[in-house]
């Protein structure tokens, strides 16, 4: 029993690696979008109204999509 714990230990061990690996992206990622949130927060840079405008593409782009996605479905099950 104490060899497949063993191997069991082993094996979490190599997951958690592959999964920490994938999630770095990720993080570096996030960091980022929250160094550009206290900037546009604090207002001091010039870059401010960009980084508030892309903000807001950013979160309006996903929505225009699926709009646009079901229109489409919708003329094309119509026609």
């Amino acid at each position: 029993m104490s060899q497949l714990g063993e191997m069991r230990k082993h094996a979490g061990g190599l997951y958690r690696k592959a999964l920490r690996r994938g999630a770095r992206p990720v993080e570096k990622l996030e960091a980022e979008a929250e160094h550009l949130h206290d900037i546009e927060q604090r207002g001091e840079s010039g870059a401010t109204p960009f980084i508030a405008i892309g903000g807001l593409i950013l979160f309006l782009l996903p929505i225009f999509l699926v709009m646009l996605g079901l229109a489409f479905a919708a003329y094309y099950l119509a026609a």
